[in-house]
């Protein structure tokens, strides 16, 4: 079997859903890290705590896949332990969205004048989009699908093209001029918009969903 072959049976018989996961998983891995890199060569204080941001989004989602792994071969109380382990992930997951409001209250009250250049605001623009593209592709998909793990990773898919805007509005600003006070002012209210959107997104899906799965 030559290479193209085994793709294609990988492709046709592994779980579409946990295999687009997987890339989701190594992209924002490096995103995260070259937010870190322009952290440490700017020494900018956003760049750095959304590279960690960035990190525990990772991590959650990795943990998603491990349990679904995990899960698979799992016939006693299946769907308790389903339900509970969707619980625990997005507990954890509305601590990590708290933690946003670090980087928004750098970006806002102690903004650093950092030269990124052109390269950072393209590559930030085409995260942003492909992470918008693939949160709407997840969510029209995995809505249809009764699996919790699944709908934590539609969750997440949804919540990571909310914040790669705020990391492409924070780039942009860099870009073009850096934080004016008028700037300051508009990204104080449009994060503060966007951060509550996701808040209240987290919340609103995980009472759904728990209510839903009521035994």
């Amino acid at each position: 079997m030559n290479i193209k072959n085994k793709v294609k049976n990988i492709l046709d018989h592994s779980d579409k859903i946990i295999l687009i996961t997987t890339f989701s998983i190594i992209i924002t891995l490096l995103f995260a890290f070259y937010n870190g890199y322009l952290g440490l060569t700017h020494k900018d204080s956003w760049s750095i705590s959304i590279f960690i941001y960035y990190l525990c989004l990772v991590i959650a989602k990795s943990i998603a896949v491990k349990y679904d792994f995990k899960l698979k071969n799992k016939t006693d109380n299946k769907q308790i332990v389903i339900k509970k382990t969707y619980i625990k992930l997005s507990i954890f997951m509305f601590f990590i969205d708290l933690c946003l409001l670090a980087p928004i209250t750098i970006m806002v009250t102690n903004p650093k004048e950092v030269a990124f250049g052109l390269i950072p605001s393209i590559i930030m623009a085409a995260y942003t989009t492909y992470k918008i593209i693939i949160s709407i592709i997840n969510y029209k998909k995995i809505n249809k699908n009764v699996n919790l793990i699944y709908k934590f990773l539609r969750e997440l898919s949804v919540i990571d093209s909310l914040v790669s805007v705020l990391t492409l509005q924070h780039t942009l600003i860099m870009v073009n001029g850096g934080m004016t006070s008028d700037m300051k002012t508009l990204s104080a209210i449009t994060s503060f918009i966007i951060v509550s959107i996701i808040i209240i997104f987290s919340i609103v899906e995980m009472i759904k969903t728990i209510k839903m799965n009521i035994d």
